[in-house]
């Protein structure tokens, strides 16, 4: 409740080929890729298409890849000391739609709120830790 920010992950609900196509010519123009290697460039829009439903809806891969920006969101934030806890369950439609002008027609189902915990009002932090056992998270093949 006391967090100084919160910051929305937003994904692409119709992602397509032109949206790779950007990708691809910005890479061009920040010398990454070499002009003549664009059409070889497109090869990883694969999963654009393999990705897209009936209906042309991207929603399910790029909402699950808003899960790799998330861990290295938390990853930096914890490197910095900076706590942070995020959010999903949260009502995507609603946020969507209270956010829609940021949002520039992503969808948002996950966030992630930044600040500093108060230890003193924090009962959990004073609780030992408890997990499940080492064995029963791994499995080694």
């Amino acid at each position: 409740m006391d967090g100084s920010h919160v910051i929305l992950f937003g994904n692409h609900p119709r992602y397509t080929r032109d949206d790779y196509a950007a990708v691809v010519d910005q890479g061009i123009k920040d010398a990454r890729i070499q002009p003549e290697n664009r059409d070889a460039a497109f090869g990883a829009c694969f999963y654009v298409d393999k990705n897209s439903d009936s209906h042309g809806s991207t929603s399910n891969w790029t909402k699950a890849q808003t899960y790799i920006a998330l861990g290295n969101a938390l990853h930096t934030l914890a490197r910095l000391k900076i706590d942070s806890t995020p959010m999903e369950g949260l009502n995507a439609a609603a946020v969507t739609r209270e956010f829609s002008e940021e949002l520039d027609g992503h969808e948002c189902s996950l966030a992630l709120v930044i600040g500093y915990h108060h230890p003193e009002e924090d009962f959990n932090a004073k609780l030992p830790k408890s997990r499940k056992p080492f064995e029963k998270v791994f499995t080694f093949i």
